[in-house]
């Protein structure tokens, strides 16, 4: 049983939103994803908006898009449509939608091989079991996800893509404006029995087996309120406590979630019945002027830094951080949905409603050590992240003189790799880095460059 490409990848059209974009300092992707200690982990953990920038700070300079440049490939370019339709539609090199979301949601990062989507989606029944492969024969992966978010929305607004703070004058209490335009994760699940007939190396007769794709983008404006300080010794601790508080609203300017799966059925004797394969497909949708969305948040956190051994600059310094994010929360988003099967019926618009709300926290917990060496210096972290699935990090950095080495890995929907370096002297700054990530739906890697320069006079 085939399905082709235009259906096995229709949910990722309706997914793509901007990416997270520069959601990451090229030091942090050198580090594997690590987030240090500081103010960039602000947004993770309201503590560290009062933290010293000092301490694990590192003076970047500006970050590159330079995966930009991606775009400019034909397989890529989603423009190439209106200045060459045959180079479009190629079907080697021509325009494929896979490679266009992989660039996109990497934009800080130029892609050396972004992923390629599979000609074809095929079911084989084998003696040893189900295989699901492309047209070339190669493994599909069957449990995949990109981004922590799911196919709901919750009031997690992603990073925005520009932020604008509004002075207030009064130490420690901040205001910002932001504009968010993301996509929210992308995730493939098989049903439970097509799980154990992966698991198992058999099928059973008279049995569905289904795999579902499900993706979501969202745009708003968001406004948050937060206070962070450093808060007076505590007896018997040693150290110095930060804490923070941050509320945030956001109105929505769109939403779309959309679902799709493929089904297939096995006859009496236990082979696919190939007049029992379907798929249905799902959108939900929400603009101003068809339909509303808003949401309100709270959180709070903690980090405590405690110097070991020396002072200042030179000290031995121990950062641990606790952020919950979402602690109350709310979102609804009122629209419309529509639905569509395999005949290609689709039903009218429906009115629809999205919300979540409550209890669901997000939690953020990270720590670094860095350490004065007779030759340089060494700074090791972690992190730890739960948001509907978990993620972590574990990275280092070596600095000696002007010149930093660094490396990381971590764990984001499947295992990622990064190294880096980078050269700070006077006036100017050079930071780089190569990334790795899963590739959507295959095995293997996808690598980027990133880069960052900064001038100062």
């Amino acid at each position: 049983m085939t399905m082709h490409r235009w259906f096995a990848f229709l949910f990722i059209l309706f997914s793509l939103g901007l990416a997270p974009g520069l959601g990451q300092s090229v030091r942090t992707q050198g580090l594997g994803g690590l987030l240090l200690p500081g103010p960039e982990a602000a947004r993770y953990n309201p503590a560290y908006a009062a933290y010293p920038a000092g301490n694990y700070g590192y003076p970047e300079g500006f970050r590159l898009p330079v995966g930009l440049l991606g775009f400019l490939r034909q397989s890529a370019n989603p423009f190439n449509y209106f200045f060459n339709k045959e180079a479009f539609f190629d079907k080697t090199n021509g325009f494929d939608l896979l490679s266009f979301y992989d660039q996109l949601t990497y934009l800080d990062s130029f892609l050396l091989n972004p992923a390629r989507s599979p000609d074809e989606v095929v079911f084989t029944l084998l003696p040893s079991g189900i295989s699901i492969t492309d047209g070339q024969g190669n493994p599909l992966r069957t449990n995949f996800s990109r981004g922590t978010g799911g196919s709901a929305p919750t009031s997690l607004t992603p990073p925005p893509l520009f932020n604008i703070p509004v002075p207030l004058g009064l130490p420690g209490l901040s205001l910002d404006l932001g504009f968010f335009l993301s996509t929210d994760g992308l995730h493939i699940t098989p049903s439970d029995t097509l799980q154990r007939a992966l698991a198992t190396g058999r099928v059973d007769p008279n049995t569905e087996y289904s795999l579902t794709g499900s993706g979501n983008a969202q745009a708003g404006i968001s406004l948050g309120m937060a206070y962070a300080t450093a808060l007076p010794p505590l007896p018997g601790l040693e150290g110095q406590l930060y804490g923070g508080v941050r509320g945030e609203g956001f109105y929505g300017l769109g939403y779309a979630e959309a679902t799709a799966t493929a089904k297939a059925r096995t006859d009496n004797q236990g082979q696919f019945d190939s007049n029992a394969t379907s798929y249905t497909t799902k959108l939900f949708y929400s603009y101003v002027g068809n339909g509303t969305g808003f949401g309100v948040r709270a959180d709070v956190g903690l980090a405590l830094d405690y110097p070991l051994v020396g002072t200042g600059q030179d000290a031995a310094l121990l950062t641990v951080g606790l952020g919950v994010r979402n602690l109350v929360g709310f979102s609804r988003w009122q629209g419309s949905e529509v639905t569509q099967d395999s005949s290609g019926a689709s039903s009218p618009p429906q009115p629809a409603t999205r919300s979540s709300g409550g209890f669901s926290p997000a939690f953020y917990l990270n720590g670094a050590y860095k350490s004065p060496l007779e030759m340089g210096s060494l700074l090791v972290g972690a992190d730890l992240l739960w948001e509907g699935a978990p993620s972590g990090h574990l990275g280092l950095e070596y600095g000696f003189g002007p010149a930093h080495l660094r490396g990381g890995i971590g764990y984001q929907g499947g295992l990622v790799f990064g190294i880096g370096g980078g050269w700070q002297a006077e006036g100017f700054s050079l930071d780089t880095a190569l990334t790795t990530h899963p590739a959507p739906f295959f095995g293997g890697w996808v690598y980027g460059l990133a880069l960052s320069l900064g001038f100062s006079f």
